[in-house]
Order: structure tokens, then C-alpha cells, then sequence
């Protein structure tokens, strides 16, 4: 009798998400379409009415919980749904472009609120147009240093973990930028970007790292696992010529590679990195914009 039970109480709950996975792929196929409006308008305030449109759908998606685990396989291809490797927070994160290919993010962060028992919805606001010295800036939800994360690094730092995250931007219509960003929770419903913990150079501690280069070029900045140690790994940039140093507008790859090594709780520059260290690595897929 209990057997029989158990079955039904199984077979019940498959339906159950069954029904529900139809219904959010309904919901995806929707947002899909609203996001399409976003990317495809030139004008940017229609585009920014488009995409408040697609925000405020997109809320109601994420009011059920199973949206938490779903994969958002197609959506992914025109916007970043990152979920964190320990199951913490997922991003749901897109851009907008602007006059002469400047970019403006947006972004929602959903995360499990253990007081509550439900998830929450943190909405990041791109405040990086009037950020000055951004490497050594703090930042919060409300004056985000915008950016697409395409991928999350969880470290733990005592009773705290602290998140970094790798992320594109599509600058200007001559360069892109690379970024490295960390962040934090604080309490259950705030976020805080900028942690300092990036050693670069025996220089001062940043609080994050962003590299510029050349719309033409292309940088790589990935996360490895060497032989049980986190490492950052990415192109040195360089100017094409002596005339053009310090322009880094004009910067491109040199062939040579660099990495941050974290050490002692912090992310330790290294120079000149050996890729060739890299075989023993542990493989990981990666999602880079562009």
C-alpha cells in the first residue's frame, strides 16, 4: 500500500514539472521575442522602452521558483543566464547598445533568501558612464559597474565567499574591455562589487581589473584549475608600436599571456605566464562574448 503510494506520489510530482518546464519553454519563447525588440531597434530610447518591457516580463518569469534550475537554452544565446557553481545566485544579465556601439547593461540577480524561504530579485543599475578611477571604486546594486559576466569563480575567504566574476564590454566602436570583477552578499538582499584583492604589481590593491583593447583584436581571459590552484589566465596586451603607448584604445594581443594567481586570499599577478603549465588542467566549457 505505501509502494503504491510513493508511486503515485512520484508519478504526481513528474507531472507536476513537466507541466511546469512547458510552461516556462511557453515563457522563454516569449522573452526570446521581447528580447529580440531590444538588440534589433538602432534607436536607443525605443530600445530602453523595449527592454523595460522585457525586464518586466522577465520578473514575472522569475516569481516561479523552478526558473531557478531551468535551462534558458535559447535565451542564452542572446543574453547571459549564468548560474554560480555552488548554487547560490544566478545572473540574468543583457545590454543595450548605444550611440557609436557604446554599450548599457542590465541585469537581475536571483538568489535564495534563507530567512524568507522563496527567492529574491536584486536588480543591478549600470552606473559605469560616471565612474572615475573604476579600478579602486566600491560599488553596490544601485551604481553597478556594468558589464556581460560569462563566468562566476566562487573563493572562500573565511565565513565569507567572495565571487569573482569575468565579464565583456563592448566599449566603444574602437575598443572592447575585459573585466574582472568580485562581489559579495551582504545580508541576504544586498550585493557588494569591489572587493581588494587583486595584487597587481606590488602596486596598489585593486578592486577589480579591466583591460582594453582594440575592436579589431581579441583578448582571452579565462579561468583555470592548475594542479589544485585557481588561476587567471589572459593575453598581455601591448600597442602595435612605441608611438601608441598608453593609448590603449589601439592595444592588441602579443602572443605572450599573463595570469593572476590566487595565493594567501588574493589573486597575485603574474607575469609572463607559461601556458604550456596549462595541460594538467582541469577542463572547463566556456561562453565568451564576441
Amino acid at each position: 500500500m505505501i509502494k503504491n503510494i510513493l508511486f503515485i506520489l512520484s508519478i504526481s510530482i513528474s507531472i507536476f514539472a513537466n507541466a511546469q518546464n512547458i510552461k516556462l519553454k511557453a515563457q522563454e519563447d516569449t522573452l526570446i521575442k521581447l528580447l529580440e525588440n531590444v538588440h534589433f531597434e538602432e534607436d536607443f530610447n525605443i530600445a530602453f522602452s523595449n527592454s523595460k518591457i522585457f525586464k518586466q516580463h522577465l520578473r514575472e518569469v522569475l516569481r516561479h521558483d523552478e526558473a531557478f534550475n531551468f535551462p534558458f537554452d535559447s535565451l542564452s544565446t542572446l543574453m547571459s543566464t549564468k548560474t554560480s557553481p555552488d548554487n547560490s545566485f544566478r545572473l540574468f544579465n543583457w545590454n543595450i547598445e548605444k550611440e557609436n556601439e557604446e554599450q548599457f547593461y542590465q541585469c537581475l540577480v536571483m538568489k535564495y533568501n534563507k530567512k524568507t524561504e522563496e527567492y529574491i530579485i536584486i536588480e543591478l543599475f549600470d552606473k559605469s558612464a560616471s565612474a572615475i578611477d573604476p579600478e579602486y571604486m566600491t560599488f553596490s546594486s544601485k551604481n553597478w559597474y556594468g558589464a556581460l559576466y560569462y563566468d562566476i569563480i566562487p573563493i572562500k575567504k573565511g565565513n565569507n565567499i567572495i565571487y569573482t566574476l569575468l565579464g565583456w564590454d563592448g566599449n566603444n566602436m574602437y575598443s572592447n574591455k575585459k573585466i574582472i570583477e568580485t562581489m559579495i552578499f551582504k545580508k541576504d538582499n544586498e550585493v557588494k562589487f569591489g572587493i581588494p584583492i587583486f595584487n597587481y604589481n606590488k602596486l596598489k590593491i585593486k578592486r577589480r581589473v579591466i583591460f582594453q583593447y582594440n575592436k579589431r583584436s581579441y583578448m582571452s581571459l579565462k579561468y583555470k584549475n592548475i594542479k589544485k590552484t585557481d588561476y587567471l589566465i589572459f593575453d598581455h596586451l601591448a600597442p602595435p608600436s612605441s608611438q601608441l603607448e598608453g593609448m590603449q584604445e589601439w592595444y592588441v594581443t602579443d602572443l605572450s599571456f599573463d595570469a593572476f594567481k590566487f595565493e594567501n586570499n588574493k589573486w597575485i599577478f603574474v607575469q609572463d605566464f607559461d601556458i604550456k603549465a596549462d595541460k594538467s588542467s582541469k577542463k572547463r566549457t566556456y561562453n565568451t562574448p564576441r
